[in-house]
Protein backbone atom coordinates (compact mmCIF):
# COMPACT_ATOMS: atom_id res chain seq x y z
CA UNK A 1 0.00 0.00 0.00
CA UNK A 2 1.29 3.78 -0.91
CA UNK A 3 -0.22 6.00 0.95
CA UNK A 4 0.34 10.15 -0.08
CA UNK A 5 -0.58 12.61 2.31
CA UNK A 6 -1.82 16.67 1.68
CA UNK A 7 -1.82 19.05 4.58
CA UNK A 8 0.06 20.26 7.34
CA UNK A 9 3.10 18.31 8.77
CA UNK A 10 6.57 18.11 8.77
CA UNK A 11 9.63 17.22 11.05
CA UNK A 12 9.69 18.85 14.57
CA UNK A 13 13.33 20.16 13.75
CA UNK A 14 11.81 22.14 11.03
CA UNK A 15 8.74 23.50 12.96
CA UNK A 16 11.18 24.63 15.66
CA UNK A 17 13.11 26.70 13.14
CA UNK A 18 9.98 27.96 11.59
CA UNK A 19 8.83 29.33 15.66
CA UNK A 20 12.43 30.58 15.96
CA UNK A 21 13.17 32.64 12.69
CA UNK A 22 8.99 34.03 12.90
CA UNK A 23 8.28 33.97 16.08
CA UNK A 24 4.87 32.54 14.78
CA UNK A 25 3.44 29.14 16.03
CA UNK A 26 3.87 26.73 12.56
CA UNK A 27 0.84 24.63 13.85
CA UNK A 28 2.46 22.34 16.56
CA UNK A 29 -0.54 20.25 17.25
CA UNK A 30 -1.39 19.57 14.43
CA UNK A 31 1.52 18.71 13.13
CA UNK A 32 2.20 16.52 15.82
CA UNK A 33 -0.88 15.25 15.01
CA UNK A 34 -0.10 14.12 11.72
CA UNK A 35 3.12 12.89 12.27
CA UNK A 36 2.15 10.29 14.39
CA UNK A 37 -0.23 9.36 12.21
CA UNK A 38 2.28 9.31 9.16
CA UNK A 39 4.84 7.59 11.54
CA UNK A 40 1.84 4.69 12.37
CA UNK A 41 1.77 3.97 8.78
CA UNK A 42 4.97 3.81 8.29
CA UNK A 43 5.64 1.03 11.10
CA UNK A 44 2.51 -0.63 9.89
CA UNK A 45 4.96 -0.97 6.34
CA UNK A 46 3.11 0.70 4.29
CA UNK A 47 4.67 3.59 2.37
CA UNK A 48 3.90 7.27 2.68
CA UNK A 49 5.03 10.72 1.29
CA UNK A 50 3.41 13.81 2.43
CA UNK A 51 2.82 16.96 0.71
CA UNK A 52 2.49 20.05 2.97
CA UNK A 53 1.78 23.59 2.64
CA UNK A 54 3.73 24.79 5.42
CA UNK A 55 5.80 27.25 5.34
CA UNK A 56 9.27 25.63 5.42
CA UNK A 57 10.60 27.84 2.60
CA UNK A 58 11.22 30.57 5.02
CA UNK A 59 14.13 28.58 6.81
CA UNK A 60 15.33 27.26 3.66
CA UNK A 61 14.00 23.74 2.93
CA UNK A 62 11.96 22.08 -0.38
CA UNK A 63 11.79 18.42 0.92
CA UNK A 64 13.60 16.62 3.66
CA UNK A 65 13.33 12.71 4.49
CA UNK A 66 12.47 11.37 8.24
CA UNK A 67 11.42 8.39 9.84
CA UNK A 68 11.02 6.74 6.52
CA UNK A 69 8.95 9.73 5.37
CA UNK A 70 9.71 11.99 2.46
CA UNK A 71 8.25 15.29 3.47
CA UNK A 72 7.58 17.60 0.15
CA UNK A 73 6.99 21.88 0.87
CA UNK A 74 5.47 23.40 -1.43
CA UNK A 75 7.04 27.14 -2.04
CA UNK A 76 5.19 29.90 -0.34
CA UNK A 77 4.64 33.26 -2.35
CA UNK A 78 3.55 35.93 -0.23
CA UNK A 79 1.24 37.36 -2.56
CA UNK A 80 -2.68 36.27 -1.80
CA UNK A 81 -3.54 34.93 -4.97
CA UNK A 82 -0.90 33.75 -6.67
CA UNK A 83 0.06 31.84 -3.55
CA UNK A 84 -3.37 29.87 -3.90
CA UNK A 85 -2.95 29.14 -7.56
CA UNK A 86 0.93 28.23 -6.78
CA UNK A 87 -0.61 26.03 -3.91
CA UNK A 88 -2.97 24.00 -6.40
CA UNK A 89 -0.85 23.74 -9.26
CA UNK A 90 2.05 22.24 -7.37
CA UNK A 91 -0.03 19.80 -5.38
CA UNK A 92 -1.51 18.62 -8.86
CA UNK A 93 1.83 18.31 -10.49
CA UNK A 94 3.41 16.69 -7.19
CA UNK A 95 0.10 14.07 -7.07
CA UNK A 96 0.13 13.43 -10.98
CA UNK A 97 3.54 12.00 -10.30
CA UNK A 98 3.61 10.28 -7.36
CA UNK A 99 -0.04 8.64 -8.89
CA UNK A 100 1.50 7.20 -12.33
CA UNK A 101 3.73 5.55 -10.15
CA UNK A 102 0.88 3.76 -7.53
CA UNK A 103 -2.42 3.94 -9.85
CA UNK A 104 -2.49 0.45 -8.25
CA UNK A 105 -2.19 0.34 -5.13
CA UNK A 106 -1.91 3.96 -3.99
CA UNK A 107 -4.52 6.27 -1.85
CA UNK A 108 -4.63 9.84 -1.26
CA UNK A 109 -5.55 10.84 2.01
CA UNK A 110 -6.45 14.64 2.71
CA UNK A 111 -6.41 16.75 5.71
CA UNK A 112 -9.41 18.58 3.78
CA UNK A 113 -9.35 21.80 5.97
CA UNK A 114 -5.96 22.42 6.11
CA UNK A 115 -5.39 24.24 3.09
CA UNK A 116 -8.09 23.96 -0.04
CA UNK A 117 -6.03 25.08 -2.88
CA UNK A 118 -3.59 22.49 -1.78
CA UNK A 119 -6.66 19.44 -1.47
CA UNK A 120 -7.76 20.84 -4.71
CA UNK A 121 -5.02 20.46 -7.17
CA UNK A 122 -4.00 16.96 -5.57
CA UNK A 123 -8.23 16.00 -5.63
CA UNK A 124 -8.15 16.74 -9.47
CA UNK A 125 -4.79 14.96 -10.22
CA UNK A 126 -6.27 11.63 -7.72
CA UNK A 127 -9.50 11.79 -9.85
CA UNK A 128 -7.76 12.02 -13.61
CA UNK A 129 -5.95 9.51 -12.32
CA UNK A 130 -8.96 7.34 -10.52
CA UNK A 131 -7.20 6.85 -7.31
CA UNK A 132 -9.16 6.23 -4.47
CA UNK A 133 -9.25 9.36 -2.02
CA UNK A 134 -9.80 9.81 2.06
CA UNK A 135 -10.54 12.52 3.67
CA UNK A 136 -9.37 13.11 7.10
CA UNK A 137 -11.35 16.13 8.80
CA UNK A 138 -9.50 17.49 11.83
CA UNK A 139 -12.08 20.40 12.41
CA UNK A 140 -15.13 22.02 11.54
CA UNK A 141 -16.40 23.14 8.57
CA UNK A 142 -15.09 26.96 8.72
CA UNK A 143 -16.79 28.65 11.80
CA UNK A 144 -16.51 32.78 13.24
CA UNK A 145 -14.20 30.71 15.79
CA UNK A 146 -11.77 29.27 13.36
CA UNK A 147 -11.65 31.73 10.31
CA UNK A 148 -9.20 34.59 10.18
CA UNK A 149 -11.61 36.60 8.23
CA UNK A 150 -13.92 39.61 10.01
CA UNK A 151 -17.48 38.46 9.94
CA UNK A 152 -18.40 41.26 11.76
CA UNK A 153 -18.64 42.99 8.33
CA UNK A 154 -20.77 42.73 5.33
CA UNK A 155 -17.84 41.78 3.28
CA UNK A 156 -16.29 39.22 5.85
CA UNK A 157 -19.99 37.63 6.40
CA UNK A 158 -20.41 37.30 2.64
CA UNK A 159 -16.96 35.64 2.07
CA UNK A 160 -17.25 33.83 5.24
CA UNK A 161 -21.19 32.33 3.65
CA UNK A 162 -19.35 31.70 0.34
CA UNK A 163 -16.02 29.33 2.18
CA UNK A 164 -18.47 27.39 4.29
CA UNK A 165 -20.81 26.60 1.07
CA UNK A 166 -17.54 25.49 -0.56
CA UNK A 167 -16.23 23.29 1.95
CA UNK A 168 -19.52 21.51 2.25
CA UNK A 169 -19.70 21.05 -1.31
CA UNK A 170 -16.47 19.76 -1.86
CA UNK A 171 -16.98 17.12 0.62
CA UNK A 172 -19.31 15.00 -2.25
CA UNK A 173 -15.51 14.15 -4.35
CA UNK A 174 -14.55 11.34 -1.54
CA UNK A 175 -14.31 8.12 -1.46
CA UNK A 176 -13.97 7.72 2.34
CA UNK A 177 -13.81 9.49 5.48
CA UNK A 178 -11.85 9.40 8.68
CA UNK A 179 -13.66 11.53 11.49
CA UNK A 180 -12.05 12.44 14.98
CA UNK A 181 -15.97 12.20 16.65
CA UNK A 182 -19.33 10.41 15.44
CA UNK A 183 -20.65 13.23 15.20
CA UNK A 184 -18.89 14.63 12.39
CA UNK A 185 -20.25 11.73 10.50
CA UNK A 186 -23.63 12.84 11.15
CA UNK A 187 -23.15 16.11 8.85
CA UNK A 188 -19.95 16.16 7.11
CA UNK A 189 -20.89 12.95 4.77
CA UNK A 190 -23.08 13.50 2.18
CA UNK A 191 -22.84 10.71 0.13
CA UNK A 192 -22.85 8.24 3.28
CA UNK A 193 -19.51 6.64 2.28
CA UNK A 194 -17.99 4.17 4.43
CA UNK A 195 -15.86 6.16 7.49
CA UNK A 196 -14.35 5.22 10.22
CA UNK A 197 -13.43 7.21 14.27
CA UNK A 198 -10.37 7.84 14.94
CA UNK A 199 -10.16 10.52 17.59
CA UNK A 200 -6.38 10.45 18.30
CA UNK A 201 -3.31 8.84 19.11
CA UNK A 202 0.32 8.97 21.16
CA UNK A 203 3.53 8.15 20.86
CA UNK A 204 4.01 4.00 20.26
CA UNK A 205 7.78 4.60 21.52
CA UNK A 206 7.34 6.26 24.83
CA UNK A 207 7.53 4.04 28.20
CA UNK A 208 4.68 3.65 30.67
CA UNK A 209 7.14 6.09 33.78
CA UNK A 210 5.96 5.54 37.09
CA UNK A 211 8.79 8.49 37.84
CA UNK A 212 7.36 10.88 35.18
CA UNK A 213 5.09 11.84 37.91
CA UNK A 214 7.00 14.15 40.80
CA UNK A 215 5.51 15.81 44.25
CA UNK A 216 6.83 19.46 44.16
CA UNK A 217 6.28 22.16 46.94
CA UNK A 218 4.80 24.29 44.13
CA UNK A 219 1.43 23.72 43.09
CA UNK A 220 0.92 23.69 39.26
CA UNK A 221 -1.85 23.93 37.09
CA UNK A 222 -1.42 24.03 33.40
CA UNK A 223 -3.19 24.17 29.88
CA UNK A 224 -1.62 24.19 26.65
CA UNK A 225 -3.19 25.36 23.83
CA UNK A 226 -5.31 27.62 21.90
CA UNK A 227 -6.54 30.70 24.32
CA UNK A 228 -9.85 31.73 23.30
CA UNK A 229 -12.93 32.87 25.14
CA UNK A 230 -14.91 30.10 23.82
CA UNK A 231 -13.17 27.31 25.02
CA UNK A 232 -13.47 28.29 29.15
CA UNK A 233 -10.79 29.99 29.39
CA UNK A 234 -12.49 33.49 31.24
CA UNK A 235 -14.15 31.35 33.44
CA UNK A 236 -10.49 29.05 34.28
CA UNK A 237 -8.74 32.37 35.35
CA UNK A 238 -11.54 33.26 37.35
CA UNK A 239 -11.82 30.25 38.67
CA UNK A 240 -8.06 29.63 39.74
CA UNK A 241 -7.93 32.84 41.48
CA UNK A 242 -10.53 32.17 43.75
CA UNK A 243 -8.45 29.33 44.67
CA UNK A 244 -7.10 29.31 48.64
CA UNK A 245 -4.44 26.79 48.28
CA UNK A 246 -0.74 28.08 49.24
CA UNK A 247 1.96 27.96 46.65
CA UNK A 248 0.11 27.35 43.61
CA UNK A 249 0.76 28.87 39.82
CA UNK A 250 -1.69 28.81 36.73
CA UNK A 251 0.75 28.39 33.79
CA UNK A 252 -0.58 28.82 30.26
CA UNK A 253 1.37 28.02 27.41
CA UNK A 254 -0.13 29.09 23.62
CA UNK A 255 -1.71 31.70 21.70
CA UNK A 256 -5.08 33.34 20.55
CA UNK A 257 -7.52 35.85 20.93
CA UNK A 258 -8.10 35.86 24.96
CA UNK A 259 -3.60 36.15 25.53
CA UNK A 260 -4.45 40.23 26.14
CA UNK A 261 -7.39 40.02 28.80
CA UNK A 262 -5.31 36.98 29.74
CA UNK A 263 -2.49 39.44 30.15
CA UNK A 264 -4.52 41.74 32.28
CA UNK A 265 -5.22 38.84 34.75
CA UNK A 266 -1.97 38.89 35.27
CA UNK A 267 -1.11 41.76 36.30
CA UNK A 268 -3.92 41.72 38.97
CA UNK A 269 -2.64 37.78 40.08
CA UNK A 270 1.12 37.04 40.12
CA UNK A 271 0.35 33.47 40.07
CA UNK A 272 -1.33 33.74 36.59
CA UNK A 273 2.08 32.71 34.28
CA UNK A 274 1.69 33.02 30.81
CA UNK A 275 4.40 31.41 29.04
CA UNK A 276 3.65 32.53 25.63
CA UNK A 277 4.52 29.91 22.70
CA UNK A 278 6.71 27.72 22.95
CA UNK A 279 8.41 24.40 21.07
CA UNK A 280 6.64 20.70 21.34
CA UNK A 281 9.82 19.52 23.40
CA UNK A 282 9.38 22.53 25.83
CA UNK A 283 5.33 22.12 26.46
CA UNK A 284 5.94 18.10 26.87
CA UNK A 285 8.77 18.65 29.62
CA UNK A 286 6.18 21.13 31.41
CA UNK A 287 3.42 18.66 31.25
CA UNK A 288 5.52 16.43 33.06
CA UNK A 289 6.37 18.98 35.81
CA UNK A 290 3.09 19.99 36.77
CA UNK A 291 0.99 19.15 38.86
CA UNK A 292 -2.34 19.13 37.03
CA UNK A 293 -3.51 19.77 33.70
CA UNK A 294 -6.49 21.23 32.97
CA UNK A 295 -8.80 21.66 29.70
CA UNK A 296 -11.51 23.92 30.29
CA UNK A 297 -13.58 23.88 26.61
CA UNK A 298 -17.03 24.37 27.48
CA UNK A 299 -19.11 21.27 26.56
CA UNK A 300 -22.18 23.42 25.94
CA UNK A 301 -20.68 25.07 22.22
CA UNK A 302 -21.61 23.49 19.03
CA UNK A 303 -18.35 22.87 18.14
CA UNK A 304 -17.51 20.76 21.44
CA UNK A 305 -19.46 17.77 19.58
CA UNK A 306 -17.00 18.24 16.47
CA UNK A 307 -13.58 17.85 17.82
CA UNK A 308 -11.50 15.68 19.79
CA UNK A 309 -8.68 18.02 21.25
CA UNK A 310 -5.77 16.80 20.54
CA UNK A 311 -4.70 17.41 24.23
CA UNK A 312 -6.32 15.15 25.65
CA UNK A 313 -4.31 12.62 24.55
CA UNK A 314 -1.00 14.04 24.80
CA UNK A 315 -2.27 15.11 28.89
CA UNK A 316 -2.63 11.70 29.60
CA UNK A 317 0.61 10.13 27.99
CA UNK A 318 2.65 12.49 30.09
CA UNK A 319 1.57 10.46 33.06
CA UNK A 320 0.34 13.98 34.89
CA UNK A 321 -3.47 13.97 36.08
CA UNK A 322 -6.19 15.95 33.63
CA UNK A 323 -9.20 17.33 34.64
CA UNK A 324 -11.77 18.26 31.61
CA UNK A 325 -15.08 19.07 30.83
CA UNK A 326 -17.41 16.00 29.67
CA UNK A 327 -16.84 17.03 26.30
CA UNK A 328 -19.09 14.97 23.72
CA UNK A 329 -16.51 14.34 21.43
CA UNK A 330 -14.45 12.07 24.02
CA UNK A 331 -15.25 8.56 23.90
CA UNK A 332 -16.96 7.34 26.94
CA UNK A 333 -13.96 4.80 27.48
CA UNK A 334 -11.81 7.84 28.41
CA UNK A 335 -13.79 8.90 31.62
CA UNK A 336 -13.07 6.43 33.98
CA UNK A 337 -9.19 7.98 33.69
CA UNK A 338 -9.74 11.50 34.27
CA UNK A 339 -11.15 14.00 36.50
CA UNK A 340 -14.23 15.76 35.44
CA UNK A 341 -15.94 19.31 35.90
CA UNK A 342 -19.31 18.42 37.47
CA UNK A 343 -20.26 21.85 36.81
CA UNK A 344 -18.63 24.30 33.91
CA UNK A 345 -18.91 27.39 35.74
CA UNK A 346 -16.20 29.48 37.71
CA UNK A 347 -17.43 28.65 41.03
CA UNK A 348 -17.84 24.66 39.60
CA UNK A 349 -14.33 24.98 38.26
CA UNK A 350 -13.08 26.66 41.18
CA UNK A 351 -14.69 23.88 43.81
CA UNK A 352 -13.09 20.37 41.62
CA UNK A 353 -9.59 22.17 40.96
CA UNK A 354 -9.23 22.65 44.80
CA UNK A 355 -10.87 19.29 45.65
CA UNK A 356 -8.03 17.50 43.10
CA UNK A 357 -5.27 19.72 44.62
CA UNK A 358 -6.50 18.84 48.32
CA UNK A 359 -6.03 14.86 47.41
CA UNK A 360 -2.85 12.93 48.61
CA UNK A 361 -0.35 12.99 45.97
CA UNK A 362 -0.38 9.39 46.05
CA UNK A 363 -4.15 8.85 44.91
CA UNK A 364 -2.69 11.97 41.83
CA UNK A 365 -0.07 10.10 40.57
CA UNK A 366 -1.76 6.56 40.94
CA UNK A 367 -4.48 8.60 38.44
CA UNK A 368 -2.49 9.94 35.87
CA UNK A 369 -0.44 6.55 35.44
CA UNK A 370 -3.49 4.81 34.78
CA UNK A 371 -4.44 7.38 32.27
CA UNK A 372 -0.80 6.66 30.63
CA UNK A 373 -1.55 2.78 30.62
CA UNK A 374 -4.99 3.48 28.77
CA UNK A 375 -3.74 5.61 26.20
CA UNK A 376 -0.14 3.62 25.65
CA UNK A 377 -1.84 0.09 25.34
CA UNK A 378 -5.18 1.59 23.46
CA UNK A 379 -4.88 4.31 21.65
CA UNK A 380 -0.59 4.04 20.55
CA UNK A 381 -0.09 5.28 16.61
CA UNK A 382 0.70 1.67 15.50
CA UNK A 383 -2.63 0.73 17.25
CA UNK A 384 -4.61 3.84 15.68
CA UNK A 385 -3.29 3.65 11.93
CA UNK A 386 -3.39 -0.03 11.89
CA UNK A 387 -7.56 0.43 12.23
CA UNK A 388 -7.04 2.74 9.30
CA UNK A 389 -5.06 0.47 7.01
CA UNK A 390 -7.73 -2.16 7.59
CA UNK A 391 -10.61 0.85 7.29
CA UNK A 392 -8.78 1.15 3.38
CA UNK A 393 -8.55 -2.45 2.61
CA UNK A 394 -11.95 -3.49 3.63
CA UNK A 395 -13.72 -0.90 1.04
CA UNK A 396 -10.90 -0.59 -1.49
CA UNK A 397 -10.87 -2.64 -4.69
Amino acid sequence: MNILFIGKCSTFQTANEILNKTRNNPGFQIIKFINLILEGFRYNHVNIEAISNVNAACVGKKSEFENGIHYQYIPSIQVPILCQIAYAVMSFYYTFYWGLKHKQDGILFCDIFSSSSTVSGSVFAAKLLRIPICALVTDMITTPLTTSLDTQSTYGRLFFAMRKHKQYKSLKQYDLFVFLTKFMAEIYNPNNRPYIIMEGSVDHTLQLDSDSYSQHDKKIIMYAGAIEAEYGFNELVQAFMKLSIQNIELHIYGGGKFVSKLLEYQKNDSRIKYMGIVSNEQVVAAEKQATILVNPRLSNQEFAKYSFPSKTSEYMVSGTPLVTTKLPGIPDEYFEHLYLFEEESIEGFAKKMQEILSLPYTELRQKGRDAQEFVLKNKNNIVQTKKIINFFTQNIR
